[in-house]
């Protein structure tokens, strides 16, 4: 039987394989999780015991499983992976958790990675599999503030943004319970966004360079380095705002991202960075 929407309410996540996976609303507004691969599929729908499903955007591994956020009760929020044959709750506000921020990431392995905060205000970025969490890092002796966005290599790597509770801040990795710092504030740049991480572990990352402004970076030289700016001269006006997300990414290292134009004129970028 075939299914209509009415209307897409995420960005869309591709594998390699083709597949997508997208938030969208029925025709008489209940809302799903849908795959695109060999026809329409829903994940996951308020018809079916969700409350409200979203927000932001699913992300989907090379296996076609998707993570998403959700209320499967109202009120109360999780992160959940389905495969079309069933749902899995990976984490939610039940058992110690208060409020997710920004996309689940799903890796090759099936690992579903996720910032949240906990009931006690720690702020964390979670891995979550086969019914148990890890902990990948969280605010305390080291961190101050954890980035919404994290993002994960197929292998499991994560990087993440912070600040530190010593003052400054960084963009860092995370392997087998190992924290790497890649870049911090006392070298070129001054602050940090966030950062994505491709398939064969290069970063991209948002930062402003000390005297720039924010930009969209594939190393540690603000010049050499630099992907776009605000500011820069664009299309015959100017860049105005971009956003990227973990999705942004792809396994070749190519970025997808999405900009608004001094003009008013919205338009969608793709950089090779590491071409």
């Amino acid at each position: 039987m075939r299914t209509l929407l009415a209307g897409f309410t995420s960005h869309p996540d591709l594998n390699n394989s083709r597949a997508m996976t997208f938030y969208g609303e029925f025709a008489d507004g209940e809302q799903g999780v849908f795959m695109l691969r060999d026809g329409l599929q829903a994940i996951a729908t308020t018809r079916d015991g969700f409350a409200v499903i979203g927000p932001l955007g699913p992300t989907m591994n090379e296996a076609g499983t998707v993570a998403f956020r959700a209320e499967q009760t109202p009120g109360v929020s999780g992160v959940f992976a389905g495969d079309g044959a069933a749902v899995a709750t990976v984490a939610d506000t039940v058992g110690g958790l208060s409020a997710f921020h920004g996309l689940p990431v799903i890796d090759g392995r099936g690992t579903v990675v996720f910032r949240a905060d906990r009931d006690d205000g720690v702020q964390g970025i979670y891995a979550g599999r086969g019914g148990s969490i890890e902990t990948v890092a969280e605010t305390g002796d080291v961190f101050e503030t954890l980035a919404f966005f994290p993002s994960a290599s197929d292998g499991g790597t994560v990087a993440f943004a912070a600040t530190l509770r010593a003052g400054g801040a960084g963009i860092f990795t995370a392997d087998e319970g190992h924290i790497v710092r890649v870049l911090d504030t006392e070298g070129a740049f001054e602050s940090y966004r966030g950062a994505l991480i491709g398939k064969g572990g290069a970063v991209v990352f948002g930062a402003t360079p000390r005297g720039g402004s924010l930009g969209l970076f594939a190393g540690p030289d603000p010049h050499a380095d630099r992907i776009l700016a605000l500011g820069d001269p664009l299309l015959g006006s100017t860049l105005a705002e971009f956003a990227a997300n973990p999705v942004s990414v792809n396994g070749h290292g190519h970025v997808a991202v999405r900009a608004t134009l001094g003009d008013g004129r919205q338009i969608i970028l793709r950089a090779d960075p590491t071409d």
